[in-house]
């Protein structure tokens, strides 16, 4: 109901805090799904050991997911550890795997 009245949000929050009122809004938050596909123990070739060597010899990458409006989205970067540049990206709302 609209009364044409402007209020700030701190006092819509005591007026709830001195009503006992509490508000049910939440954000939206990320919910990983459980995949069992990479589960493989891969063995520690490189240990830790970074620098001499070539180019596109070793290449590593990182899938997070980013807020997009009210979507949730993927990045997945591609880094060569020669001069750690990104050689390779892809992104969207939907993951597919190809080879």
């Amino acid at each position: 109901m609209d009364a044409g009245k402007q209020v700030s949000r701190r006092r819509i929050g005591r007026i709830m805090k001195q009503e006992g009122l509490v508000s049910n809004y939440t954000t939206a938050q990320f919910k990983p799904q459980k995949d069992t596909c990479s589960e493989s123990k891969t063995e520690n070739v490189l240990n830790r050991q970074f620098p001499n060597r070539e180019y596109r010899d070793v290449v590593i990458s990182d899938l997070t997911y980013v807020r997009v409006v009210t979507r949730w989205n993927y990045i997945c970067v591609l880094v060569d550890l020669f001069n750690r540049k990104i050689i390779g990206y892809s992104a969207g709302n939907i993951k597919r795997q190809s080879l």
